[in-house]
């Protein structure tokens, strides 16, 4: 499945659970999602919303 606006916003509109795989051909968008868990990792995750199923 592609990662398309159109696809994800169906699958919240239908409250499902879902994982979007980034590849690294997105270089800048890639780096952003390290550094964001690299932060957030360094924080113990404070301040974020986790849940699991």
């Amino acid at each position: 499945m592609g990662t398309q606006h159109a696809i994800v916003a169906q699958i919240q509109e239908k409250k499902a659970d879902y994982v979007l795989a980034l590849k690294g051909n997105h270089p800048t968008l890639l780096a952003q999602v390290k550094n964001w868990f690299n932060q957030a990792r360094a924080k113990n995750f404070e301040g974020v919303e986790l849940g699991y199923a």
